[in-house]
């Protein structure tokens, strides 16, 4: 690894932010390896998808196992992607909705007026209490508990994520009691639960793959959600008010300016050739996106970028399944929190970003402090 991939790994919003604004979009790492933004490379990578490899990841592989949906290629990912897509999107989403809506209600429920409660943290807790009764088809806070904790050992801040990265060697760094757990609920699962319409061959690595990738993005972009609300109280009227295609502007904007996974995988040519697509970089291109570090939805009112100018759900053969999902897990969570409390931010302007893996949410110390609403 040479100064500029270790650069990316220990610094990697900062040595990002350095890049900003520089036009070619692309940056070598090393030798065959690259980092790219430009609009035209990325659109060539989502256009030959199909024909490229997607080396695992040397952080998330240990943790979610080889045998990943998230790994997998050719006709085995295609596979894959027919027999789980369609539980992910369409007239299910409907089923889905009435989940969210109780599991949203019930959570809200329990913030009590006045307690300062860790945004971020709030919405992991949220999310992950979603995608665990979409997966498994009952709620266990027992199970769910375990699994965040164990998350959090691994990627809970940068120094555990790198810890975990470059002194575990690529060890699977499992949990025999968690897996345990996981395994026992799926198979007892039944019909519409996800884990009951899932293979057994490597049913562990697919259940934490679909929980991690099921709550991490999608609880980070509903914090910026409320963060950038926040900032923008005239917005926030707005949306409560109930403007819907305001709402969906401003999620679309918040993930632009803070998409929840930095970076969308790698991609390998038959040459050896690694080619990593930047969404971070990608998002703040003012030849995308005039003003790009300015917050306005306005810009997504009526309109749909390109997939190689915003990619918050990566793109090609490897876009995110779920991504139907958390946008309305998002609206839901956003519209019911607002309609039932006000919500304040506790020192919003010191929000520097943390970084889990490759994902990025609100720091912990931004927090947030809710009252009933009369």
């Amino acid at each position: 690894m040479n100064r500029q991939e270790l650069r990316l790994a220990l610094r990697m919003i900062p040595f990002l932010n350095e890049l900003d604004g520089d036009a070619h979009g692309v940056l070598q790492l090393r030798e065959k390896r690259w980092l790219v933004w430009h609009p035209d490379v990325v659109a060539s990578l989502w256009r030959n998808d199909r024909t490229l490899g997607h080396p695992k990841s040397r952080t998330l592989s240990p943790l979610l196992g080889n045998g990943s949906m998230l790994w997998m290629d050719g006709p085995e990912h295609a596979e894959y992607r027919r027999f789980i897509g369609p539980a992910l999107r369409g007239r299910n989403l409907v089923r889905y909705e009435e989940i969210i809506h109780e599991l949203v209600g019930r959570t809200i429920e329990e913030l009590r007026p006045g307690d300062r409660v860790g945004l971020a943290e709030w919405t992991r807790k949220l999310t992950l209490r979603v995608v665990g009764r979409i997966v498994l088809g009952v709620d266990d806070d027992v199970l769910l508990q375990a699994f965040s904790k164990w998350l959090d050992r691994r990627l809970g801040n940068r120094a555990r994520t790198l810890a975990h990265r470059f002194l575990g060697r690529g060890v699977p760094r499992f949990d025999d009691e968690v897996d345990r757990m996981l395994l026992d609920r799926a198979r007892n699962a039944e019909p519409p639960a996800l884990a009951a319409l899932l293979p057994p061959t490597n049913l562990r690595d697919q259940l934490v793959s679909l929980l991690f990738a099921g709550h991490e993005t999608t609880a980070g972009a509903t914090a910026w959600t409320f963060y950038w609300l926040d900032r923008n109280p005239e917005l926030c009227e707005e949306i409560q008010a109930g403007d819907e295609e305001l709402l969906t502007a401003t999620i679309m904007e918040s993930l632009r300016l803070c998409p929840p996974a930095t970076l969308a995988g790698n991609r390998s040519t038959p040459t050896g050739l690694v080619l990593t697509p930047s969404i971070y970089l990608a998002h703040r291109r003012k030849e995308s996106f005039p003003d790009p570090k300015s917050f306005d939805p306005h810009r997504f009112l009526g309109k749909r970028p390109p997939s190689s100018h915003f990619f918050p759900f990566g793109g090609g053969v490897r876009h995110c399944l779920g991504m139907d999902l958390a946008l309305l897990e998002i609206r839901l969570i956003v519209t019911a929190l607002l309609r039932r409390r006000q919500v304040r931010c506790l020192r919003p302007r010191s929000c520097a970003p943390q970084l889990r893996g490759a994902a990025m949410a609100p720091p912990p110390g931004l927090a947030m402090v809710t009252t009933c609403r009369p």
